[in-house]
């Protein structure tokens, strides 16, 4: 007796793309798995804006956008948040807003719009495209109370099982270990890293950049709307455009780049503005949690320490 293995193949994403900053994203390469994102970084560098980006870009190629919003503000951009789950059962059933808000506080409230989202995606199979904004919220490593528990299973089968229902996920998360829970990161398929300022979180990234070349210090150094990106095609850093729904009301921000002087002069001048009792407040200690976070090697660390040690003397 011969069996036969279906391959799942969605349609609608041959052809599909992202512009995430970088080369175009063919997502016909996702049509067998399904998209499942993750971007990680502080909050203030992006994150959020990646999201409501890629929700923009489907929604204009066929898919229905759902955007969770646990802290009330995107509903002046994209409009009113549906009233309840039933509503939101209509809007996904009709397909005529492209562009969903869900108004979501806290995992309790997520609930019924997540079982709703299951229940249209597994009856209906046309393209969901869901982003969970603070997805430390609604799943998490260890927490089961307050109705985490079955937040997290409903958006682990968000993630596990999304590619046969056409739907596809968007999560953030502050930190690569210990925010979510870990079906995001074992299932993520698209990752966007920002910037990094804790040090220790190093030690679970480096895996990823092994053969990259690319090194904590690289990943402090990012700046807002900064990041490394990780799809099929490979790894590569990208300066995300800003969505357009953001457009119309985020204030107009110079992008200030974290640069060392260059030139002895620049140097000298650095210095120079610098206040003698900050200095001499820079003690062994706080020398090597900053060289730390900078990612300097031991070398480096030798030589800023003389380089204090004379600037201190010069000014005695």
């Amino acid at each position: 007796m011969s069996y036969s293995h279906t391959v799942i193949r969605r349609s609608e994403m041959v052809g599909a793309c992202l512009n995430l900053g970088g080369q175009p994203i063919d997502l016909t390469e996702y049509s067998t798995t399904g998209l499942m994102a993750l971007a990680v970084s502080p909050r203030g560098f992006g994150k959020s804006n990646a999201g409501l980006l890629m929700a923009e870009q489907l929604s204009t190629q066929g898919w229905v956008s759902v955007l969770l919003d646990p802290e009330g503000e995107l509903e002046s951009i994209y409009g009113t948040a549906v009233a309840d789950a039933e509503a939101l059962r209509d809007r996904l059933t009709v397909r005529n807003t492209p562009i969903v808000v869900v108004a979501a506080n806290d995992a309790q409230e997520f609930i019924p719009y997540g079982r709703v989202i299951l229940e249209v995606a597994d009856q209906h199979r046309k393209p969901l495209f869901v982003c969970i904004d603070e997805g430390q919220l609604f799943s998490a490593a260890r927490k089961r109370s307050d109705g985490v528990g079955e937040a997290c299973d409903i958006i682990a089968e968000f993630a596990e099982r999304g590619r046969k229902r056409a739907l596809d996920l968007f999560v953030t998360a502050l930190r690569y270990t210990g925010t979510l829970h870990r079906t995001m990161f074992s299932n993520a398929n698209l990752k966007l890293i920002g910037a990094q300022e804790d040090p220790t979180a190093w030690s679970a990234l480096a895996p990823m950049f092994r053969s990259s070349g690319i090194e904590f210090k690289d990943l402090n150094a990012l700046g807002p709307g900064e990041f490394v990106c990780f799809s099929r095609r490979g790894i590569e850093k990208t300066r995300m455009p800003m969505a357009e729904g953001l457009k119309k009301v985020a204030p107009k921000a110079k992008i200030v780049k974290r640069l060392l002087p260059a030139t002895f002069s620049q140097w000298d001048r650095a210095m120079r503005e610098i206040s003698t009792e900050r200095l001499e407040a820079l003690s062994d200690p706080v020398v090597e949690l900053l060289g730390a976070v900078a990612g300097l090697s031991p070398q480096q660390m030798l030589a800023g320490a003389r380089a204090l040690g004379d600037e201190l003397e010069a000014r005695a």
